[in-house]
């Protein structure tokens, strides 16, 4: 699980979602994003449209914090997640792979 200094506290992922930047689109989820020299901070949202039961949006966020952890710490920025229908069958391996993708992509 990522630790709680890494995670984007609410207040900075309204001022992403509020701020009209370019969102990446990727197979499993979109990308929001700003470039930092500070340290890396992440969010994932899993809105009650994708996934109607708790418990499965709870999986698929400790799903993908494990791979975040694993794949993107070392990059510098602020990153919103937001999910689409396809995170619901996603594998852990289809999670790390879509975030090399984006790890590409914001580099």
């Amino acid at each position: 699980m990522l630790s709680r200094k890494y995670r984007l506290p609410r207040g900075e992922i309204e001022k992403l979602k509020s701020q009209k930047g370019r969102i990446l689109q990727g197979n499993l989820f979109g990308l929001l994003f700003q470039k930092d020299s500070g340290e890396s901070k992440f969010a994932l949202i899993v809105s009650n449209k994708v996934v109607e039961k708790s418990t499965e949006r709870n999986r698929i966020k400790r799903l993908f914090y494990q791979a975040v952890e694993k794949e993107l710490l070392g990059i510098n920025g602020k990153f919103l997640f937001l999910a689409k229908k396809k995170i619901t069958t996603a594998t852990p391996e289809s999670l790390r792979t879509e975030l090399l993708f984006f790890k590409k992509k914001v580099t």
